[in-house]
C-alpha cells in the first residue's frame, strides 16, 4: 500500500447538491497518494448515501464515518484520530478544489520544508443552477515566519495544509458546541509551527450562499466569540506561550473583535442587542488587553486607528454606521 502523503479532511452536514462535486475533485487529484477522511455529522438528506456509495467505488481513496449530529468541530476531531497522511487538508463538503491543489501544497512543503502551507481561493456562487465567480481569486498574506501568521491571515483550514503531527502530538483540536472554531484552531497551532510558505495561486473554490434581506444573526450565536478567544488565551497561558506571543496575540484577538465579529454582531436584527454585543465585546477587551491601544502593531493604517478609537463613548456610532453599511452590504456570506 502506498505511502499516504495528504488526508483531507471532509466535514459532511445535509450538502447533497453539492457533495459529489466535492468528493471528485478529491478523487480526481494529481497527487495519487491522497486519502478522503469524511465524516457523515448526521445528514438528514442524501449525504449519507452518496459517501457509502463512493466508499464501495472507491474504497482504498476514502474513509466514511457516520456520526450523529454534533457539530462541524466534532467531525473534524473524530476525523483525526483516523489520518494517516504526512499532512493533513480541510475541505468542507459543498466547496472543492483544482486537482492539483494537494500536489502543488505538497511539493511546496517538501521543497521548502515548511510545516505549514497556504494557498489562495475563489469566491463562487449558484445562480438559476449555474456557477457563477464573486471573486476571481483571493489571496493568503505571504508569511516569512511564525509571527507573521498573526497578521492578516486567512484562518479558515481549507486554505492550509499542516504537517500531520503538529496537530496529533500536540493535542490540538476544534472547540466543541461553538462556532468560530476555525479562529481558535488556527491560532492555537501557530507556536508550533517553525516553517510556512504561501502558494498565491487560487486552488481551491468557496461556495458563498446567497443573504435574503431576512437573514440575521442571532445574539447568542455571536457571543460564541469570547468564549472561542477566551480558550485560546488559556491555551497561550496554560502552555507557557503567552509571554512570548503575548503582543501578536493581543493584535490577533482585538483585530476579530473589532473588526470580523463587530461585522456580524451589526447584523443582529435588534438595535439594542448590537449595542449590548459591542459593549461585551469592549468588557472582553478591557478584562484581557486594556492596554492594547500603546502597541506598536496599532501605530499605523486606517484599520488601526478605527480600532483605536473604538470605545464606549464611539461604541454607538460605530453600531450604527456598521448597520447601515450591512444593510446595503455584500448579498452574499
Amino acid at each position: 500500500m502506498k505511502k499516504i502523503k495528504v488526508s483531507v479532511v471532509v466535514p459532511v452536514y445535509n450538502t447533497e447538491p453539492y457533495l459529489k462535486r466535492c468528493l471528485d475533485s478529491l478523487i480526481g487529484q494529481t497527487l495519487s497518494e491522497v486519502e478522503i477522511v469524511a465524516v457523515n455529522d448526521g445528514s438528514t438528506d442524501g449525504s449519507g448515501k452518496i459517501l457509502d456509495d463512493y466508499k464501495e467505488k472507491y474504497p482504498d481513496r476514502i474513509q466514511v464515518i457516520h456520526k450523529e449530529n454534533g457539530g462541524q468541530a466534532t467531525a473534524r476531531n473524530l476525523a483525526f484520530t483516523l489520518c494517516k497522511g504526512e499532512y493533513i487538508g480541510f475541505l468542507d463538503s459543498d466547496d472543492y478544489v483544482k486537482t492539483d491543489m494537494f500536489e502543488k501544497m505538497y511539493k511546496k512543503a517538501k521543497k521548502t520544508g515548511s510545516d505549514y502551507v497556504a494557498c489562495g481561493y475563489t469566491d463562487f456562487t449558484v445562480e438559476n443552477g449555474k456557477e457563477v465567480i464573486l471573486v476571481d481569486y483571493v489571496a493568503s498574506k505571504p508569511v516569512k515566519k511564525t509571527k507573521d501568521m498573526f497578521f492578516g491571515a486567512l484562518a479558515s483550514p481549507f486554505l492550509h495544509l499542516y504537517k500531520r503531527e503538529l496537530i496529533t502530538d500536540n493535542n490540538i483540536i476544534f472547540p466543541e458546541g461553538v462556532i468560530y472554531e476555525d479562529t481558535a484552531f488556527y491560532l492555537n497551532l501557530i507556536p508550533y509551527i517553525k516553517s510556512v510558505s504561501v502558494i498565491k495561486e487560487a486552488l481551491a473554490f468557496r461556495l458563498r450562499h446567497s443573504n435574503s434581506t431576512t437573514t440575521t444573526f442571532k445574539k447568542e450565536k455571536v457571543a460564541n466569540i469570547f468564549p472561542v478567544m477566551e480558550y485560546s488565551i488559556n491555551f497561550y497561558k496554560n502552555n507557557n506561550f503567552y509571554k512570548e506571543y503575548e503582543k501578536e496575540l493581543e493584535y490577533f484577538i482585538v483585530k476579530v473583535l473589532l473588526c470580523s465579529s463587530m461585522q456580524r454582531v451589526c447584523k443582529v436584527k435588534n438595535y439594542k442587542d448590537s449595542y449590548e454585543l459591542a459593549k461585551m465585546t469592549l468588557d472582553f477587551i478591557d478584562k484581557y488587553f486594556k492596554n492594547y491601544r500603546k502597541s506598536r502593531y496599532f501605530k499605523k493604517g486606517f484599520t488601526n486607528i478605527y480600532m483605536k478609537s473604538f470605545c464606549r463613548a464611539t461604541a454607538w456610532f460605530y453600531v450604527v454606521l456598521l448597520r447601515i453599511s450591512a444593510r446595503f452590504g455584500r448579498k452574499y456570506s
